[in-house]
């Protein structure tokens, strides 16, 4: 990690609802990629993960859930975004939860921050399956 990149989790509270708008806002990401479920902004240590358990049928229908600690996801199509979940510790980034069980959940379609997790395994690919653990 270079001295000039920032670990996200510093500047937000767990349990905080964020809109991508506000995450735009508060940082000055320009990057239209802030729409993706995986998204590393520019000069940060970190990957944020949005994850909606519950898709409007319109979205792709990955299986994502949170139970307890345990994130369990289906990583992006094509797979683009698999190594970076994969070699976040290697990579020194910290990856970090957003989380909503449905798309209304919370005003302007935010996600609740859940904090920082763990890679733990993944099966399969294009989408692969990713269990993830809350770090304490």
């Amino acid at each position: 990690m270079s001295g000039l990149e920032i670990r996200t989790s510093k500047f937000l509270r767990v349990g905080e609802a964020y809109s991508r708008e506000e995450l735009r806002r508060a940082f000055s990401i320009q990057d239209a990629t802030l729409n993706n479920g995986i998204f590393r902004p520019k000069g940060h240590a970190s990957i944020w993960l949005f994850v909606t358990e519950n898709k409007t049928p319109d979205r792709t229908p990955y299986k994502d859930r949170l139970e307890g600690d345990n994130l369990y996801i289906d990583g992006q199509t094509r797979g683009r975004t698999d190594s970076l979940v994969i070699d976040h510790r290697r990579q020194d980034l910290e990856l970090l939860l957003f989380y909503r069980e449905e798309k209304s959940q919370y005003p302007h379609s935010a996600f609740r921050f859940e904090g920082v997790f763990r890679y733990v395994s993944h099966s399969g690919s294009k989408p692969a399956q990713f269990h993830l653990i809350r770090a304490h």
